[in-house]
């Protein structure tokens, strides 16, 4: 018997993880192309993977049904993990500005000034009430010579979604995203 259920829960942890299922459609969240800005910066920045809980740390699709519920869109998914995906976005925008003289990834060998920190607090389809994608994010602008932290703040950005399905969460949270990064980087051009 003991086997038995072992078996079983070998099985249904695989079917969590996306193991047994089949990806039909994989959705890209993607930077604004055009990002107006007033200010620049010579300063050379690094944009680190944001923290995130391990359940926002999948390239699953999360939805949350009801306020203290969170599931995912079945047979979809992200082209990477949420975290990654952001810290992709966020680079794009601070490039797309054209008003920063270098930004770059980890592990790319720059002299930084700037670390811009961030946590991803959430980043899902919330379909109790009305039906709306959240991404909320707290960012720190870190002095990278001392190690000082020069500015904090939490981001939410909230978008309408056509309705709850999987395409209208990938276009809530790309539309939710690019808002979020454009206030990201507004505000750190702003206070550098």
């Amino acid at each position: 018997m003991t086997r038995i259920l072992s078996i079983f829960l070998i099985a249904a942890l695989a079917g969590c993880s996306g193991g047994g299922s089949n990806i039909e459609a994989i959705y890209t969240i993607n930077a604004l192309e055009s990002v107006p800005s007033s200010r620049g910066t010579t300063a050379q920045l690094l944009v680190p993977e944001p923290r995130a809980l391990e359940s926002l740390s999948s390239s699953r699709i999360p939805v949350k049904p009801t306020a203290s519920t969170l599931s995912y869109y079945p047979a979809v998914a992200l082209e990477d993990s949420a975290p990654k995906v952001i810290q992709r976005v966020l680079l794009d925008t601070f490039q797309n500005t054209g008003r920063v003289k270098a930004v770059g990834l980890p592990g790319q060998s720059l002299l930084i000034n700037y670390q811009v920190v961030t946590e991803v607090r959430a980043f899902q389809a919330e379909t109790f009430g009305v039906d709306v994608a959240r991404v909320e994010l707290t960012a720190k602008i870190l002095n990278d010579s001392n190690g000082r932290v020069v500015a904090d703040r939490i981001f939410v950005t909230v978008v309408p979604m056509s309705g709850d399905s999987a395409g209208s969460a990938a276009d809530g949270l790309n539309r939710a995203s690019q808002a979020l990064a454009a206030d990201v980087v507004a505000w750190t051009l702003a206070t550098i």
